[in-house]
């Protein structure tokens, strides 16, 4: 596999018949180095998409939140490194290396990074029509 990722990044189409595996720590590192000087705190970058999935590296620097906001369809949200809350209305759920938290797509939601981290989000299925 290649080391990381170059600029413009072209997502894997999941339209098409195929297999592609990614380096995902070091996609990540090289994210963090990419949210170090934005100052949103914060990069992404679309791995794959296709009809029912697409998965999305972010990186957010210690400090940084992505606000409420509400996925298109169910997702899951996966620590890579660091450590992360994800807030609903209802409940905070921490999350360190390792750790996911599910949901649907009517619970609005933040991410908060309490230190330097990168996450998974994978979101599924077919959104309301």
């Amino acid at each position: 596999m290649n080391a990381s990722y170059e600029r413009p990044y072209r997502p894997v189409d999941l339209n098409v018949s195929m297999t592609k595996g990614f380096p995902l720590m070091s996609m990540a590192e090289k994210l963090m180095e990419e949210a170090a000087s934005a100052t949103s705190g914060r990069a992404s970058l679309t791995l794959a998409h296709g009809d029912e999935l697409t998965i999305v590296l972010v990186a957010l620097k210690a400090g940084t939140t992505l606000e409420d906001h509400q996925a298109p369809t169910a997702a899951t949200v996966i620590a890579l490194s660091g450590n992360i809350i994800f807030t609903t209305s209802a409940e905070k759920i921490a999350l360190g290396q390792g750790e996911a938290v599910t949901f649907t797509a009517d619970i609005l939601h933040a991410v908060y990074a309490s230190e330097d981290s990168g996450f998974l989000i994978v979101i599924g299925g077919k959104g309301s029509e």
